[in-house]
């Protein structure tokens, strides 16, 4: 998946404006300054970043053309580490005991390394999810070679937005009807 897509699913699984805020969520007046949001989203974006994007920070630095062809052999160690289950499980646990309150954003680190199994294939960008334990990756595809996967999981998050505004209206409109019925059996 590209890294805005990583940055908006993180966003919208892992935040509380997000999924991950219930049926009550982030108040829609303070959805921009929710902190879990902007958390959510670096950590969705922080595998490829820590691997790839400090490459192509290098290349830019040095004055060199930006490709993935000329990447050298440490992004790949970068890329494993980056996108193992197991590191991010064992960082995730860290911040459980360190700073709790950030692990609910965290929780995104994983999210990308779940979308990227399913979403590269064999190949230089598989993703080794046991990764320093096993080189193991499933059976994935190259989402940059299908076009029409591109487009499915673009599609999938408004669905997403949708489903959970959805979700948490009806959650504001339940006790509103409740109290309605409440009122009316006392006055009778």
């Amino acid at each position: 998946m590209d890294i805005l897509g990583h940055a908006l699913y993180g966003a919208t699984l892992c935040s509380r404006t997000g999924l991950a805020g219930g049926r009550r969520g982030a108040p829609a007046a303070r959805a921009r300054s929710d902190w879990t949001l902007w958390t959510a989203v670096g950590f969705g974006v922080f595998p490829d970043l820590a691997s790839i994007g400090f490459a192509f920070a290098q290349m830019l630095v040095r004055g060199q053309r930006i490709s993935f062809h000329s990447l050298p052999p440490s992004v790949f160690v970068r890329y494993d580490f980056t996108h193992s289950l197991i590191v991010a499980g064992l960082f995730v646990l860290l911040l459980r005991v360190l700073a709790r309150p950030v692990v609910l954003p965290a929780l995104a680190w994983p999210a990308h390394i779940l979308i990227d199994s399913v979403l590269h294939g064999e190949g230089r960008w598989k993703t080794p999810l046991l990764f320093p334990l096993s080189d193991w990756h499933p059976p994935g595809i190259n989402w940059w070679q299908h076009g029409n996967v591109v487009m499915i999981y673009w599609g999938i998050l408004p669905v997403l937005w949708l489903a959970i505004h959805l979700w948490r209206r009806r959650a504001r409109v339940a006790p509103l009807q409740a109290g309605r019925l409440s009122e009316r059996s006392c006055g009778e």
